[in-house]
């Protein structure tokens, strides 16, 4: 009867032991893949239509490709917004959770994007 009991509870030990394990590894595999996924997609300028561009994963990076352009520029997700290094500045992409859009730069002020349905 002692030994059926030990048994049980070793088994039922090694039970909560890989149950913790399986939700531990899932939340942090989670948590660490999804960083920047609110920026893949197609997205429209609010103010022009005509202005458009696609974000897409390109492996712990992503890559940002215009409308009209067939090659696109990378960009790496740093401190919850898309930073994209040109030659001579660097211009950040800010993902708007509220409103499901994105704040980019422009000439005069902040540029808006909506996600395409």
């Amino acid at each position: 009867m002692c030994e059926n009991n030990q048994w049980r509870h070793s088994i039922r030990n090694l039970i909560f032991r890989f149950v913790y394990i399986c939700l531990f590894s899932a939340v942090t595999l989670t948590g660490c893949a999804s960083r920047g996924s609110e920026f893949l997609g197609k997205w429209i300028n609010t103010k022009n239509p005509n202005d458009t561009f696609q974000v897409t994963r390109n492996g712990d990076e992503f890559l940002i490709v215009g409308q009209e352009q067939k090659t696109g520029v990378g960009a790496l997700y740093k401190d919850g917004a898309l930073e994209v290094k040109g030659a001579f500045l660097s211009v950040n992409l800010t993902y708007v959770k509220r409103t499901d859009t994105i704040l980019g730069p422009g000439f005069f002020g902040q540029i808006e994007y909506k996600r395409q349905k």
